[in-house]
């Protein structure tokens, strides 16, 4: 009989489990502070639970946990990227972004990606699988343990893969980290970072939970953005704003819109003119960040005028945007760029 892994389940689910072995529920507490809080790598080290238990927890669960393979720390900014190995074999990255007034993880949900965004390191290289909840759960254990005196504040899944095409496994992983037990992290401080998958977003807006949603735009131009960003030819931009306007409305939540800006493809003054246009009304806000230039692409940055004259039309039109500066250029920190610099 295969282990089961014990991080895939819910305190709930543990505590069925628990009892149908014959242990009592209230151990499913206990267990989750020894993974979670403590983020222990064997049953033998859960001090406080019996020796017949803990052998039977050996018999029936697994803990996961992944392998360091590489690691590269940022001498301009305090980030962080890790790349893991998974127990099959296969490798994700996980970058941790440490500022003054927050500690923030970036997860990847699956080993590699489907959807060939232009611009991401991640795509040339396909899709493998989906995480597990306990890997997704293990890159966060993984950040928090290495980094102990630095408390976690937000959790965004920004990393390789698409978030909402692993849907039920990256909302159980949230649930945990949003339970008291687990990580304990607010679910307003949790981001899912998307490309525009409309049914995963409409299944969202039903799930009655306080996380944001950021959505990849990149361009209000049908054609260009179906270039950028391919999953467009299947949820083209007007059905992805209708997506994103009855999300807010459903929600009330304000829907954050990632802008990439590429110098030559989307950062002259019509582009933002449409894009200002396009989020008239929306409930919204907007991030557009400089292209992190990678070495299998040809895109370049914009220059800080560019920069400044797109930011500008935007707010002239009524827009609320904020310019991110990019984080760990000199460590390859982009989506998939150190797994790259293995394979």
């Amino acid at each position: 009989m295969d282990k089961i892994g014990i991080k895939d389940l819910t305190k709930t689910e543990l505590e069925a489990k628990l009892k149908a072995l014959g242990a009592e529920g209230y151990r499913a507490k206990q267990i989750f502070r020894w993974l979670y809080k403590v983020g222990v790598k064997s049953f033998d080290e859960m001090a406080d639970i019996p020796d017949s238990l803990r052998h039977t927890l050996k018999t029936s669960f697994h803990i996961t946990h992944p392998v360091l393979l590489d690691s590269k720390s940022s001498k301009s900014d305090r980030t962080t990227k890790y790349l893991l190995k998974l127990e099959d074999g296969n490798t994700i990255e996980t970058v941790f972004l440490s500022e003054s007034d927050r500690a923030t993880m970036c997860l990847s949900t699956q080993v590699g990606c489907k959807f060939s965004c232009s611009f991401c390191a991640s795509a040339p290289f396909g899709f493998v699988r989906n995480l597990k909840v306990s890997e997704i759960l293990d890159e966060a254990l993984f950040i928090k343990m290495k980094n102990p005196q630095v408390p976690i504040t937000n959790l965004v899944f920004m990393g390789i893969g698409e978030p909402l095409d692993n849907y039920d496994n990256v909302l159980r992983a949230i649930r945990l980290f949003n339970d008291p037990d687990a990580f304990n992290i607010g679910a307003r401080r949790i981001t899912i970072s998307t490309c525009g998958i409309i049914p995963g977003i409409k299944k969202l807006e039903k799930e009655g939970l306080q996380i944001e949603l950021s959505v990849s735009l990149h361009s209000a131009d049908d054609t260009l953005r179906s270039k950028l960003v391919p999953i467009n030819k299947r949820y083209p931009v007007k059905e992805l704003m209708a997506a994103c306007k009855e999300y807010t409305e459903q929600t009330n939540r304000v829907i954050t819109f990632e802008y990439i800006l590429i110098k030559g493809a989307n950062a002259s003054s019509e582009d933002a003119l449409k894009i200002s246009k396009l989020l008239k009304g929306v409930k919204c806000k907007v991030n557009t960040i400089a292209y992190n230039s990678i070495r299998i692409k040809d895109y370049t940055n914009p220059s800080q005028t560019d920069i400044r004259n797109f930011i500008k039309i935007l707010k002239d039109g009524g827009v609320n945007v904020t310019h991110r500066k990019s984080k760990g250029e000199d460590i390859d920190a982009g989506c998939g760029q150190l797994r790259i610099s293995r394979l």
